[in-house]
């Protein structure tokens, strides 16, 4: 038992020596042959992460001054300038809020593009907006260096629909009327990846002159604008303006910024007159409606004749510094019409009036409405090739009776073409209040120069010589 107990131990040993030497080996091999396995995988995914890592760094600008301030961007909103022009409004800057300095107002660095949708959010059309220029300033496009803000200027243009506030809404009256556009503006700037797309505020620099309120007679309201020169003890003329159809509604809106009336109350035109009121009625549908459902007069009537002049009464009773004797009545198209309308119903009241592109048909004032308009100071302007309205069977005829009835003090300006007195755009020939609204007008039907005591004048230079 003593010799076979020993010869199991040796065996034992032996094999326990053995088992050892395999594991030995085996863990050796395991480092050693499976290693390379693991260093392709872990070299894999250390590739990767290099390319990664490469990738995010081209992603990021190499200045890290300009990588702060696209990091650190809070504020992604903007605001527009809404400026007034021969053809009517365009937004023709942009503010936007910015971190950088001096190098913020590089224009080449910023893209801007708007998109236009109409009232049911469908998208009427869309484009990039030309950067012009580029100035620090304040929040509201004033310069200033300091004053946080960057203001970009944008080309504008008569035929550039992506810089129009408006457009025309054939879900309004007659298919005619404005309404607003949904613009909505993305800014982005190439150096520093910053976005501006959220809209803050609108300016309307031109038009904060005015002031507005709704005037009510019977169930007929009329939303107005107007303009009050400074009280020095004088008395000063009335100005009232109709617009054309477009410009119908209940936002005046469309009517302070839907054409040149801003002329009416800058330096220049208000040293003319002296100092005028400036009175801007608007018409919830259109100043030729008669009330009989189509939208259209049939005699010469309107719904808005009394209204109209019950407005002009009451602003009148509210300004005293008003001059009754000096109310001059103007307006386009059908406000033309509507100023021929006014003075053959309120015939003597006006000291002159100014129909533009006029819509009132001849065949509807007799003759002895002829004989009382002939007393009353007349300036008309139309365009020959007027596509809208027909000069032969309005404004023409309607001159050539006026001047047989002996009319002294009458005027006709009249154009073969209408074109942008700025740019050299050529209008549609109905856009004869181009010509009118810039104070362009100085020429009779027949093309002699219109005289006042001896001296050329030009429209508004007429209007202000006149007084009952």
């Amino acid at each position: 038992m003593k010799a076979t107990n020993h010869t199991l131990s040796k065996r034992l040993w032996a094999l326990l020596l053995a088992l050892s030497l395999l594991l030995a080996l085996a863990a050796c091999g395991a480092q050693s042959g499976d290693a390379p396995s693991d260093t392709d995988e872990q070299g894999a995914s250390s590739g990767d992460a290099e390319d990664a890592g490469g990738a995010a760094e081209d992603a990021q600008p190499e200045d890290p001054e300009q990588s702060d301030a696209a990091g650190g961007q809070t504020d992604t909103t903007y605001s527009l300038i809404q400026n007034v022009y021969n053809w009517g409004s365009s937004y023709s800057a942009i503010i936007l809020p910015v971190s950088g300095g001096a190098d913020a107002a590089d224009p080449s660095v910023y893209t801007v593009s708007v998109q236009r949708f109409d009232t049911a959010g469908e998208l009427l059309d869309e484009g990039e907006r030309t950067v012009t220029g580029a100035y620090l300033s304040d929040a509201a496009g004033a310069e200033s260096a300091d004053g946080g803000y960057v203001t970009l200027t944008m080309e504008v243009a008569a035929n550039l629909s992506a810089g129009s506030p408006y457009y025309t809404d054939p879900n309004t009256f007659l298919g005619a009327l404005k309404s607003w556009a949904d613009c909505q503006y993305t800014v982005t700037n190439s150096a520093t990846g910053e976005t501006w797309n959220e809209l803050d505020t609108v300016y309307h620099p031109d038009e904060e002159g005015f002031q507005t309120d709704v005037f009510s007679d019977g169930d007929i309201s009329i939303p107005y604008a107007f303009y009050a020169p400074a009280e020095d003890g004088e008395s000063h003329p009335l100005i009232v303006w109709l617009h054309g159809q477009g410009s119908g509604g209940t936002d005046i809106g469309f009517v302070t910024g839907g054409m040149l009336v801003t002329n009416w109350i800058t330096e220049e035109s208000q040293e003319i007159f002296g100092g005028a009121h400036v009175l801007l009625p608007q018409a919830e549908t259109q100043w030729l409606d008669d009330g009989s459902g189509s939208g259209y007069s049939a005699d010469g009537s309107s719904i808005f004749t009394a209204p109209l002049m019950a407005l002009i009464e009451d602003y009148l009773d509210s300004h005293p510094d008003a001059d009754p004797n000096r109310i001059y009545l103007a307006g386009c198209s059908n406000g033309g019409f509507m100023a021929v309308n006014m003075a053959l119903n309120y015939p003597g009241y006006f000291a002159a009036i100014v129909p533009v592109c006029e819509a009132y048909t001849d065949e509807w004032i007799s003759d002895e409405q002829i004989e009382a308009l002939a007393s009353t100071p007349t300036w008309f302007v139309h365009c020959s090739n007027d596509p809208v309205v027909d000069v032969t069977t309005t404004s023409v005829p309607t001159y050539e009776r006026l001047l047989a009835a002996g009319a002294e003090n009458l005027h006709y300006s009249t154009y073969e073409t209408i074109t942008d007195p700025d740019s050299g755009f050529e209008y549609n020939g109905h856009f004869a209040w181009v010509y009118a609204l810039a104070n362009l007008c100085s020429t009779d039907y027949d093309g002699s120069p219109v005289m006042v005591d001896g001296q050329e004048v030009s429209l508004f230079e007429w209007m202000a010589a006149q007084s009952k």
